[in-house]
């Protein structure tokens, strides 16, 4: 079998591993340790007693349920927060979207004394080696990085706006331009799409303004569809003063 990334170990139902049982339903929740990948799979037939039962669960590397269930190898790449299911052993899997995870709610976190970041909570956060901020569900992004400035914040932006305007296209070119300024802050970016040794996926690179301070974010995103939530959460980055 070809290498797979190493996502961490799996939690899946002893009906399955054990007694045969087809995996049929599965999500990815917010892992409480490193070597956990979140992810939770399950035939459909387990009662609520059994699963509340730590002995019918086993942890299982990914190879081992990937060669029980082949179906579910592109699934296991997808971010914290899927959920997935199929009507039967045969058919295809869907995205289910209605489906409440413990941890699916929007939490506030507080950036520094003047920047706020309402995020779901789903988000793991981490800080970087150079300081950067983190946020991820392994297939959405936020990448966050406050500094300063001497110039006026209208001189900031302009210079910004400039830098956009005449940014290099040879390799990525600008997709769309974002201006979503307001009278507190003033915030322009751009969209490209990028690619690495996997896959490739979405950036949007993107500035919001105040007097002397500006918060650099870049959101990534695999899925087109997620430009929305990748958007409304640029936009949910604030400043914190004008809150009270």
């Amino acid at each position: 079998m070809e290498e797979f990334p190493d996502i961490g170990g799996l939690m899946v139902s002893k009906l399955i591993t054990e007694l045969g049982k087809k995996p049929m339903f599965m999500f990815r929740g917010k892992r409480e340790v490193p070597e956990d990948s979140g992810w939770r799979i399950f035939s459909g037939f387990e009662s609520d007693e059994y699963v509340n039962n730590p002995e019918n669960i086993g942890i299982y590397h990914t190879s081992h349920i990937i060669e029980i269930e082949p179906t579910i190898k592109n699934l296991l790449l997808k971010g914290i927060g899927s959920v997935f299911e199929r009507k039967n052993e045969k058919s295809e899997w869907y995205k289910v979207d209605d489906y409440e995870l413990e941890d699916n709610f929007i939490v506030e976190h507080f950036l520094t004394d003047k920047w706020v970041i309402k995020i779901n909570n789903l988000f793991e956060r981490k800080k970087e080696e150079n300081d950067d901020l983190l946020y991820t569900t392994g297939d959405k992004s936020v990448r966050i990085a406050i500094w300063n400035f001497e110039q006026s914040k209208k001189e900031f932006y302009q210079e910004q706006l400039k830098s956009i305007e005449n940014r290099d296209t040879s390799k990525s070119p600008t997709l769309a331009n974002y201006e979503f300024s307001d009278s507190d802050i003033l915030r322009i970016g751009y969209k490209i799409k990028e690619n690495n040794a996997s896959k490739a996926y979405h950036v949007i690179y993107g500035f919001s303004i105040i007097e002397k301070e500006v918060i650099q974010i870049a959101l990534y995103f695999d899925y087109l569809e997620d430009e929305s939530w990748a958007i409304e959460t640029w936009k949910n980055i604030t400043n914190y003063k004008t809150k009270i």
